[in-house]
């Protein structure tokens, strides 16, 4: 990609009277000025903002004005073309009455962190904690292990 540099000669010779003479130079884009890749994490935080703010009918505009910040930004962060801040983020928060972390939730999810029982859990930590009562009832007792019955016999054929 080529861009250009406006050069004035009065740089470079100082002696010479100012005319005003401008030359330009063409150069090439250096290898330290290539955009970086944006973080991953700014995809599934644009979606969040974006459905945060069309679940309470807000357009870019008023939503920019609450969060003291430019529509335009709104709709960069939205496309995850920004990466903001966390003041950024603390505004918007306040701005959406969300806490800070809804903001994140796609990208955490508390259900990610936090092991929920199901029914059939409870059911097996319910049978578990009878065998194990019996169990201790008879060791407290001092009576022996019962052995288990015989299995029954297949009939020969």
């Amino acid at each position: 990609m080529l861009f250009t540099v406006v050069v004035t000669l009065d740089k470079w010779f100082p002696d010479r009277p100012r005319c005003g003479t401008q030359r330009r130079v063409q150069r090439r884009k250096t290898a330290d000025r290539v955009p970086r890749a944006r973080p991953a994490v700014l995809r599934p935080l644009g979606a969040q903002l974006r459905r945060l703010r069309l679940e309470r009918k807000l357009s870019q505009e008023p939503l920019a004005e609450r969060a003291g910040l430019h529509y335009k930004y709104i709709g960069r962060i939205e496309l995850a073309k920004a990466d903001p801040g966390a003041d950024v983020l603390v505004r918007l928060a306040r701005a959406l009455d969300v806490p800070v972390g809804e903001l994140f939730e796609t990208i955490t999810p508390a259900a990610a962190s936090a092991y929920r029982f199901s029914p059939a859990d409870a059911e097996s930590v319910a049978a578990a904690l009878a065998a194990l009562t019996t169990i201790l009832d008879r060791v407290i007792a001092g009576e022996p292990h019962p052995l288990p019955g015989r299995a029954p016999r297949r009939p020969r054929r």
